[in-house]
């Protein structure tokens, strides 16, 4: 009997979750999905969460669903994206403590707080709105106590799914860009995007670069998800821009990535703003 060696691709959208198993090649072998369960929270006017037990829990269903359908395969290593602005609370003791996704506007209230919104724009390349993870970071500090004193740090959804498997604490570059606490032409965190979200840098992961090796998966989720307990952990990214990296882009090239949302993206070698932000 022949074994195809592939890889395990989990993927956290806006309304779905997906697991694919692909060779080594690319080719994709089998797809797994159902739908993201986001839930209202009425502690704020326009606000939802999920639950990140559920969400675990359905990751490994449709790992094991996706695998069941190409028994003859080895799984060298698990990696993982997710939309962009969606964050995973993680507490003092590395427990995740909530999912806020991206489509979760706990932070409007706060918005009034960036006083110069040019500022912002110029370091991140984002107008800055409820839709980034640092107002929503600022949402649960302002009305929710109890979680607020439990944090610890926070992570972006495929971060934190490679967490779950590798046991290691991190943000990648593309994810940390979509945070509006990231210096996107410095390619590392603010401190003075810190101050004017009134976040402690101390609170922020390390960054990683996607395609960084984290090691190998824990057992006890080898375990689970019923794979070789030497596959490794490899950083993903954030979709769209992994999206636009799997076309092989050059230099003015324009890329169009139609999800949830259709982002236009021009290649560029040099980060540049535009003058009406």
């Amino acid at each position: 009997m022949t074994i195809q060696e592939a890889y395990v691709v989990i993927d956290i959208g806006t309304g779905n979750v997906r697991v694919a198993v692909a060779t080594t090649s690319g080719e994709i072998l089998s797809i797994a999905r159902e739908n993201l369960n986001n839930q209202k929270d009425y502690n704020y006017p326009e606000a939802l969460f999920f639950s990140t037990d559920d969400l675990w829990e359905q990751i490994i269903r449709l790992t094991r669903k996706a695998l069941a359908e190409v028994p003859k395969t080895r799984i060298l290593a698990l990696t993982a994206t997710s939309q962009r602005e969606g964050i995973v609370l993680i507490g003092k003791n590395g427990e995740s403590l909530i999912g806020l996704p991206n489509i979760d506007h706990r932070g409007r209230e706060w918005e009034g707080m960036i006083s110069d919104k040019s500022e912002v724009y110029q370091l991140t390349g984002r107008y800055p709105t409820s839709l980034f993870s640092a107002l929503k970071i600022v949402g649960v500090k302002n009305r929710l106590p109890d979680l607020w004193g439990q944090f610890a740090t926070f992570l972006s959804i495929s971060d934190w799914v490679e967490y779950k498997l590798s046991g290691v604490l991190h943000y990648e570059h593309s994810q940390a860009s979509e945070t509006m606490l990231y210096d996107v032409e410095k390619h590392d965190w603010s401190d003075r995007l810190c101050e004017v979200f009134e976040i402690d840098p101390s609170v922020l992961p390390k960054l990683t670069l996607s395609g960084t090796v984290l090691g190998p998966i824990i057992p006890i989720e080898a375990a689970a998800f019923n794979i070789d307990p030497d596959a490794q952990i490899i950083v993903g990214g954030a979709d769209t821009q992994l999206a636009i990296i799997s076309t092989q882009p050059l230099e003015n090239d324009i890329v169009i990535v139609s999800g949830t949302t259709t982002p236009i993206i021009k290649i560029t070698s040099e980060y540049i703003t535009d003058d009406q932000e």
